[in-house]
């Protein structure tokens, strides 16, 4: 998986395994394997850099205070990665988000497109934006071999300027491996190349460094109406 990554142009990876609930012990075990696994890369000679985190379910167990809340951040970093069930959005999501953000957590949700709740409702994933989370949208997600509702959604949160960053959830070295590149390439297709190449470089980069998100400076720009989509701009077609 690590020779896949390097070879998709990816420098930096982090270690996100799933999570359900606060546990010391769960981190400690993720930190030392991912510096076990850095050693390995080290000698082998493959330039790619590890970190770890954790991809915590939400539930009602976040709303209890940790001492180590921070060892299952990205990094160690404010930001914490979370996802919601597959099939169920709970009513007490709102709730969980506002709870970690009143401990200095910046609350990133993982892989919105693949929640079915969102897929009916986009407005789930804007009201979620407007309470201050980050979106992440998986790189496979934009693929043609995806799901068709789960393809088309991440399709749509791109073109509301819905989403933050893009990652690879990866889970092995074939049918979810580590690779970036063709989910870039999709994305810069609906947000532009510049957005889209923020989306795996500077805005994870501030993230892992724990800087400050400027949320209207990597906002994307508010999306045209369809006939200007097709036609460019009022000045363009005039010309």
């Amino acid at each position: 998986m690590a020779r896949i990554a390097v070879a998709d142009g990816v420098h930096r990876l982090v270690a996100t395994p799933h999570q359900e609930g606060w546990n010391a012990a769960a981190c400690q075990h993720v930190q030392a394997a991912v510096q076990n696994l850095q050693r390995e890369l080290n000698l082998n000679g493959i330039p790619l850099s590890l970190s770890s985190g954790m991809e915590l379910l939400v539930t009602h167990d976040l709303l209890q205070t940790s001492d180590d809340e921070r060892a299952h951040t990205l990094n160690g970093s404010r930001y914490i990665l979370l996802e919601l069930p597959a099939f169920d959005y709970p009513l007490y999501t709102a709730e969980v988000i506002f709870s970690l953000q009143l401990r200095g957590l910046v609350p990133i949700l993982a892989h919105p497109e693949r929640n079915a709740v969102i897929q009916d409702d986009i407005g789930c994933a804007v009201r979620l934006l407007q309470r201050g989370v980050l979106m992440q949208v998986s790189a496979d997600s934009l693929s043609p071999a995806a799901d068709r509702a789960v393809r088309r959604c991440a399709q749509e949160l791109l073109r509301r300027g819905l989403v933050h960053l893009l990652a690879s959830d990866a889970h092995n070295a074939s049918r979810r491996a580590p690779r970036l590149a063709a989910g870039v390439q999709a994305a810069a297709r609906i947000v532009g190349s510049e957005r889209a190449q923020a989306m795996v470089t500077r805005i994870p980069e501030a993230i892992l460094a724990d800087r400050e998100l400027d949320m209207a400076a990597i906002a994307a720009p508010t999306p045209r109406r369809w006939w200007l989509r097709l036609f460019g701009s009022h000045h363009d077609v005039e010309g």
